[in-house]
C-alpha cells in the first residue's frame, strides 16, 4: 500500500534524485530503493571490534597528545594541593 507524504531535503539532494529518476518511472520510486538499500544496514547493530595491542597504544597516545595541556594542568593543581 503507498502512502503520501511530504518530506523536506536539501536542494541538492533533490537535484540528484531527478537525475536518478530518469532511469524510474518516478521521484518516489528512486526514494523507495534508496530506503529499502539503506534501512536495514542503518538498522544493524554495529559490531564491536577487539582492537590490536597497537591500535590500543595509538589510540591512547593520540588522547594523551589531544588532551596534553589539559591533563598537565590538572597534574599542576595536584601536586599544589
Amino acid at each position: 500500500m503507498k502512502v503520501k507524504t511530504t518530506i523536506s531535503i536539501e536542494a541538492d539532494l533533490l537535484e540528484q534524485v531527478k537525475v536518478a529518476a530518469k532511469d524510474f518511472r518516478n521521484r518516489s520510486e528512486v526514494f523507495e530503493k534508496a530506503l529499502r538499500e539503506y534501512l536495514p544496514k542503518l538498522n544493524q547493530k554495529p559490531q564491536k571490534q577487539k582492537l590490536t595491542r597497537e591500535e590500543e597504544i595509538n589510540l591512547v597516545n593520540r588522547y594523551a597528545d589531544e588532551n596534553r595541556e589539559e591533563i598537565l594542568e590538572n597534574l599542576e593543581y595536584q601536586i599544589d594541593l
